[in-house]
């Protein structure tokens, strides 16, 4: 049966040992599972360009953000061994910090058919920036990747799902950017909707380390909506954070994810 949109899912620290995993962070058997999971489904689990190439509604988009050496260690061989692409989010001046990926690697998984792409240069909140402040994160982030890999960087993660102030679609594409990949909790309509400008802002479903496995399946068939429980949890916390500001908003929930263990 034809599905009527399709699904991204945001990934981010891919541990080897359960124990390791924190919150946000999906084990490495998990994710082979995962990959499993979507292949049985009829699937094909693909890098977000790809989808957007040929949104068709038979793939999957797979992202992971922050750029964790457990892309590179963990993720990338499964996604090799099963012959999937993934598109990998990046801080361009993170690579080669410890515990992040490195340039070398990043071009071997660029080589294999991986997409890397900006998340900013730094990982700041970028509502809390000044325009030129933003513009520059932007900027650099873009010109270091493409400089570094030799392949172009059209697509943006926003750190933590926060977008600068004031910014509309022409600010993005302004830059070299033609996607815009969000935090917001939903599908993605056949064929992808465009905003002013011919820039795209895509939904992605966050995948975590408690996600049980017939959620999974629901969230790579794209069969969770917006408007779902989850989604509206999504969006109030969203507003809690537009009152009481993202750094804030970050330290309270590292808190209280601390004081349930998790």
């Amino acid at each position: 049966m034809r599905r009527r949109g399709w699904a991204c899912l945001m990934y981010h620290e891919v541990p080897r040992e359960t124990s390791d995993a924190g919150y946000f962070a999906v084990p490495r058997d998990r994710l082979a599972a995962h990959l499993d999971a979507i292949h049985a489904l009829g699937l094909s689990a693909r890098s977000l360009e790809e989808v957007l190439a040929r949104p068709a509604g038979d793939s999957v988009a797979l992202t992971f953000d922050d750029g964790h050496e457990t892309h590179y260690r963990e993720a990338f061989p499964l996604l090799v061994e099963r012959q999937a692409t993934a598109t990998f989010f990046v801080a361009s001046a993170q690579v080669g910090a410890s515990g992040y990926v490195t340039w070398e690697q990043l071009r071997e998984m660029a080589a294999a058919g991986m997409s890397i792409q900006s998340h900013t240069a730094t990982h700041p909140f970028l509502s809390e920036l000044s325009r030129q402040d933003a513009t520059r994160e932007l900027a650099a982030s873009k010109a270091a990747i493409e400089r570094k890999l030799g392949r172009a960087c059209t697509t943006l993660a926003l750190p933590g799902g926060d977008a600068p102030r004031a910014w509309r679609p022409a600010d993005y594409a302004a830059l070299g950017y033609q996607c815009v990949a969000t935090s917001r909790w939903g599908p993605n309509g056949l064929p992808p909707v465009s905003a002013t400008g011919g820039m795209r802002f895509v939904r992605r479903y966050t995948v975590r380390r408690e996600t049980p496995d017939l959620i999974l399946q629901r969230l790579a068939r794209a069969e969770e909506p917006a408007v779902g429980l989850e989604g509206i949890r999504q969006q109030a916390l969203r507003a809690v954070r537009s009152t009481v500001g993202p750094s804030r908003y970050s330290r309270w929930r590292l808190r209280v994810l601390r004081m349930l263990g998790r």
